[in-house]
């Protein structure tokens, strides 16, 4: 199942990779919200139960943040991340 456009404006989403056979429990989380003057798309990433990294890229229209975000989101839940709001 391909979802392809999970992002259509400002809104968040965390996403969860656990696989206790090659000992992966990690998270990444993407949020677009407005800045003061431009659009935010804010990132975190790592393992659950450590300190995360966490990035911010700056954008001056809603659709290219959207446009970033849902590329974001297709690469980790092609790599197996699975969304969640558990965490």
């Amino acid at each position: 199942m391909s979802v392809t456009s999970r992002f259509t404006g400002y809104c968040r989403c965390q996403l969860v990779l656990i696989n206790p056979a090659l000992n992966r429990r990690r998270i990444y989380f993407l949020e677009i919200c407005q800045g003061l003057f431009h659009v935010v798309l804010f990132r975190a990433w790592g393992r659950i139960g450590y300190r995360v990294r966490c990035k911010e890229d700056w954008y001056p229209k809603i659709d290219d943040a959207v446009k970033e975000a849902n590329r974001l989101y297709r690469e980790k839940t092609r790599k197996g991340y699975q969304e969640t709001n558990q965490y």
